[in-house]
C-alpha cells in the first residue's frame, strides 16, 4: 500500500490531502472526505435556516382563520404582557425561557414588543432545544401584529401616552437590518441668555458613519426600499426617530401612532447623545451644556 493510503488509514487526512493521491483507496478516502464536508455544510445551512425562520402577521392570521392551531409565546416582561397581548398567548419572560420546563407544545410563535428582534430570536433558539417544540419568530413582534389590525387583549379607549424609546447603547448593539433611522434634526435659534453650543446643519452627527449599514430617511412617510430577504418586505421596518431635542420626534411619533404605525422608537437624547457617543451629560432643550467642575472650596461653604 502506498504512503498516501497509509496516511488515510492512520487518520492523517490532512497530510494525505496535501500530497498528490493515487490508487483506489486514496480516491475513496478523498471522495468520502468531500462528501462529509458537503454534508456538514448542508446540515449547517439547514440549521441556520431553521433558526432564521420568521412568520409574518398576515401569514399567521390566514392560518388561524383556516383553523390551524398555533401557540403564541410572549417573551416580554409580565407587566407589559398584562397591559395587552395576543389572545391566548403564554407569557414566559425571555430571561426565564432557558430554565422553563414546558410540555411538548408543538409549533409555537415567539414574539416580543417588536423593538428588539434579537430578544425573540434568542428565546426561539432556546425553545427549539426543548423536546416537542418547534419555535418560529413573529416578524416585527407585537407592534407589527397590531399594525396588521390583528386582535389583542389591550383595552380600548384613552390611555396614558406611551412613546417607546431606545438608548444609544441599545441601538449600537442592535442588528440594523430591519431598522430605518429617521433624521428629523433641524437648526433652531439659540435660547436667549444661554451660552450653549448649537449644531449647524453641516455639524450634525453623520448617522451613516455612526451606525454603518443602517438605512437613513428624512421622513417616516418616504422610506428607502426594504432589503432583500426580509419576508418580502411585508413587515414594516422599525423606525428610529432622531431629532435635535426640539420635540419633533414626539410629534412624529404621535402622527405615526394615529395612522396605525406602532413600530417606532425615539432615540433618547437625540443629537445631544450622538455628539457625546452615549456618554452621560447635562442636557437642555436638545443642546449640550458644558459645566466646569467646582473648586473644592466652593463645594462646602464655610460657616461664619
Amino acid at each position: 500500500m502506498n504512503s498516501n493510503a497509509s496516511s488515510i488509514e492512520r487518520g492523517d487526512m490532512g497530510s494525505a490531502l496535501m500530497r498528490p493521491v493515487a490508487g483506489p483507496v486514496a480516491r475513496v478516502g478523498v471522495k468520502s472526505a468531500r462528501h462529509g464536508l458537503i454534508w456538514g455544510l448542508c446540515c449547517g445551512l439547514c440549521f441556520l435556516a431553521v433558526e432564521a425562520r420568521a412568520a409574518t402577521p398576515t401569514e399567521l392570521q390566514q392560518q388561524l382563520n383556516a383553523g390551524v392551531k398555533i401557540t403564541f409565546v410572549d417573551v416580554r416582561p409580565t407587566a407589559l404582557f398584562k397591559a395587552g397581548h395576543i389572545p391566548n398567548a403564554i407569557n414566559i419572560p425571555a430571561a426565564l425561557v432557558p430554565s422553563k420546563e414546558l410540555p411538548p407544545l408543538g409549533r409555537v410563535i415567539v414574539y416580543d414588543g417588536g423593538l428588539a428582534r434579537e430578544l425573540a430570536a434568542a428565546a426561539a433558539a432556546e425553545l427549539n432545544r426543548k423536546p416537542g417544540i418547534t419555535a418560529e419568530v413573529l416578524d416585527g413582534g407585537l407592534a407589527a401584529w397590531e399594525m396588521a389590525r390583528s386582535s389583542t387583549t389591550q383595552a380600548s379607549g384613552m390611555d396614558a401616552e406611551k412613546l417607546p424609546q431606545v438608548t444609544y447603547q441599545d441601538l449600537k448593539r442592535r442588528n440594523l437590518d430591519d431598522v430605518v433611522l429617521v433624521d428629523l434634526r433641524e437648526d433652531r435659534p439659540p435660547a436667549p441668555g444661554l451660552a450653549v453650543r448649537q449644531s449647524a446643519s453641516s455639524g450634525f452627527t453623520s448617522l451613516s458613519s455612526e451606525f454603518p449599514g443602517a438605512r437613513v430617511a428624512s421622513s417616516p412617510w418616504k422610506l428607502p426600499e426594504s432589503r432583500q430577504g426580509q419576508a418580502g418586505g411585508s413587515t414594516p421596518p422599525l423606525l428610529v426617530l432622531i431629532d435635535n431635542g426640539d420635540g419633533k420626534a414626539q410629534q412624529t411619533a404621535r402622527a405615526l401612532k394615529a395612522s396605525g404605525n406602532t413600530r417606532f422608537v425615539i432615540l433618547t437624547g437625540g443629537e445631544s447623545i450622538l455628539e457625546r457617543k452615549g456618554a452621560p451629560g447635562l442636557q437642555r432643550a436638545g443642546s449640550t451644556l458644558s459645566v466646569p467642575s467646582l473648586p473644592a472650596a466652593a463645594t462646602a461653604p464655610s460657616k461664619p
